[in-house]
């Protein structure tokens, strides 16, 4: 056969190969296709706000600012950029990347080598065998592909791609818990230090009383007794006030933990204000079913149970038969110098084959391995609804805590001003001297327990507030279109591996960070 015929027969041996593949791809895909699970929502919430906190129209993705406090706001805005658990988070998302790019690559040929090799042999001659030259080289291509004819690879891509949007929705659900953390300790913090400047004003209060009652005694008008009492009381105030400062510290630090910061650093930046944040006035909790876009652990979940539907399909795969492609084209070439005359010579060699495999021996056990497979996935359904019944009972519980929570302050408002007006009428008719020191004493615990109360309940409106944006699932929306790593720590991977578009790729890319939302159906 003449070289170019036999080049001929190898290119359309080639395309045939080729265009079977590509037909017999996608022609058959076994396995369930991922429909949504149903869950039970209510229509509306059970639970409503107070009259004063009337639904937003709009929901507010950076809600922490509704809190006009602008410490806050900055201490939330370092903490996305510098917290390491987000980190963390964000890292995930680029294992998934490269993990779904590995899935992809399976559907072309999954083996291949490349053999270059050459070889030169020099003899002198022994006896009458004159001396020689040889020269020898070749170079051998071969490849091996497994043609997706039921779906395996097609499923396993699909779990993957499923697994990254899993990991985008971890991100979303860090950062949820993130700013609401970042929101408990600054709160907490401030509500610490309004107690701590309450105990301290009272102190100073039962302090002049002691003084006064000191020298009522050595005029006479008073007792011993009401001297002891007095003392005690300015005991029990200073009590207070030591575990108040060691709670206040243990705030600081875990903010130091969340911003990544030393704790002085936090100190530095907690000196712009001192005010306890007010809770807003409106508050967006829309109907249940919101929650199913806007909650990501609930779209996690979602995607967690399509990522298992698909392994179904992958495992269900293997239990039919698997068609290969392997092909080899080598060519070689020499030369020879000797007995007074020179050969020279090449040659090709292109060499198609497909084969069939069976599982036959180990049938029971890939019909376990997808039997495995469909227990998982009915766990992850399951887990799905749980969590979309949880998210449900979180809000209705927020949105109660906050109800009940405002209730309370405003009650322990008006105690704090009637103690306080008691407190000055008790002085004042005790130095008149009608009536004794116990009504002081009475009007002063008072006084200070009602001061500390209507601390205390406002830093709880403040958080009942936070609850409710964590139940909704706010905040993660502010990190659409953004790194999920800090520049710094992108620029020391691209330094230290080659990621390739892996790190930031382009919008339309199917790696490219997917809008907040669920699975579509079969997808």
């Amino acid at each position: 056969m003449k070289p170019a015929t036999s080049r001929r027969l190898r290119l359309v041996s080639t395309s045939l190969i080729v265009t079977l593949g590509a037909a017999l791809t996608g022609c058959i895909t076994v396995g369930p296709d991922f429909r949504q699970p149903d869950v039970t929502l209510e229509d509306q919430w059970f639970e409503t706000l107070p009259a004063g906190i009337p639904n937003a129209p709009d929901a507010q993705a950076a809600w922490w600012t509704a809190f006009n406090d602008p410490v806050l706001t900055a201490l939330e805005q370092r903490a996305y950029e510098r917290n390491l658990t987000l980190q963390v988070a964000g890292l995930h998302i680029f294992k998934a990347r490269a993990q779904l790019a590995i899935s992809e690559q399976n559907l072309l040929p999954q083996s291949g080598s490349v053999s270059v090799g050459a070889s030169h042999i020099d003899t002198s001659g022994v006896g009458p065998i004159p001396p020689a030259h040889l020269w020898a080289g070749h170079l051998h291509v071969n490849a091996g592909w497994e043609i997706d004819f039921w779906g395996k690879y097609r499923r396993q891509i699909e779990s993957d791609r499923a697994q990254l949007r899993v990991s985008e929705a971890a991100y979303d659900n860090a950062l949820v818990s993130l700013f609401a953390d970042v929101a408990n300790a600054y709160i907490d913090l401030r509500a610490l230090e309004q107690r701590i400047a309450v105990a301290r004003e009272n102190l100073k209060s039962v302090q002049q009383s002691l003084t006064l009652t000191q020298a009522r005694y050595r005029s006479g008008a008073s007792s011993q007794l009401d001297v002891e009492q007095a003392a005690t009381l300015v005991a029990e105030t200073e009590a207070q006030i030591p575990p108040l400062i060691k709670a206040r510290a243990q705030d600081r630090d875990t903010l130091a933990v969340l911003l990544a910061d030393p704790p002085h650093a936090v100190d530095a930046q907690l000196k712009a204000s001192t005010s306890i944040p007010v809770p807003p006035t409106q508050i967006d909790v829309g109907i249940p079913a919101d929650l199913l876009r806007r909650r990501p652990d609930v779209r996690q979940a979602a995607l967690n149970a399509a990522a298992q539907s698909a392994l179904i399909g992958a495992a269900k795969a293997k239990l039919y038969p698997s068609l290969s492609l392997t092909g080899l084209f080598g060519l070689s070439s020499g030369e020879q110098h000797g007995i007074g005359l020179t050969q020279w010579g090449s040659k090709t060699i292109g060499l198609f084959s497909a084969g069939i495999t069976l599982p036959i021996l180990d049938r029971t056990q890939l019909q376990n391995a997808v039997r495995i497979q469909d227990a998982a996935f009915q766990e992850a359904v399951f887990d799905y609804q749980n969590t979309v019944l949880q998210a449900q009972k979180e809000v209705e519980d927020a949105i109660s805590g906050l109800r009940t929570t405002l209730d309370a302050l405003a009650a322990s408002a008006r105690a704090a001003d009637a103690s306080q007006r008691a407190l000055k009428l008790a002085n004042a008719q005790y130095r008149s001297g009608s009536v004794t020191y116990d009504t002081v004493l009475d009007a002063s615990r008072s006084a200070l327990r009602d001061g500390d109360s209507l601390a205390q309940n406002q830093g709880l409106a403040a958080l009942a507030a936070v609850s409710l944006y964590r139940a909704l699932g706010g905040g993660w929306e502010v990190a659409q279109g953004q790194q999920v790593v800090s520049e710094q720590v992108a620029e020391q991977m691209a330094r230290r591996t080659d990621w390739g578009r892996l790190l930031n790729p382009p919008a339309n890319s199917p790696l490219a960070r997917a809008s907040g939302g669920q699975p579509e159906n079969g997808k």
